[in-house]
């Protein structure tokens, strides 16, 4: 039979440094875009498709563009030049609604 041994470690953290849950660590990683909006490089990063992907899949889709245009009240400034230099994206709103149509956008 094995025998168990249970110990108990005592860690000093450094004066600079803290531990949190992983709860809290994913409410300061969701934090961390605020008061900042997403370029089409960062849409691009972050979901690893190129613009051409997006505006075929997501920008340009009628029933999306109505939802995401900036003029109708949604959260994506849609760029007058269509290489997607001055497009811009409000994190939040973009990353929920992506979660929310994955399966369609995907499907």
């Amino acid at each position: 039979m094995p025998q168990t041994i249970k110990a108990e470690v005592i860690m000093e953290v450094p004066s600079d440094q803290v531990v949190i849950t992983k709860a809290e660590f994913n409410e300061y990683q969701s934090l961390k875009d605020d008061g900042r909006w997403w370029t089409s490089k960062d849409i691009e990063q972050r979901y690893n498709h190129k613009m051409d992907w997006f505006k075929q899949k997501i920008l340009y889709v009628p029933k999306f563009k109505k939802i995401l245009d900036s003029k109708n009240g949604g959260f994506v400034h849609y760029s007058d030049l269509d290489d997607g230099r001055y497009w811009s994206f409000e994190p939040k709103r973009f990353k929920k609604f992506m979660e929310d149509n994955f399966a369609e956008i995907n499907g």
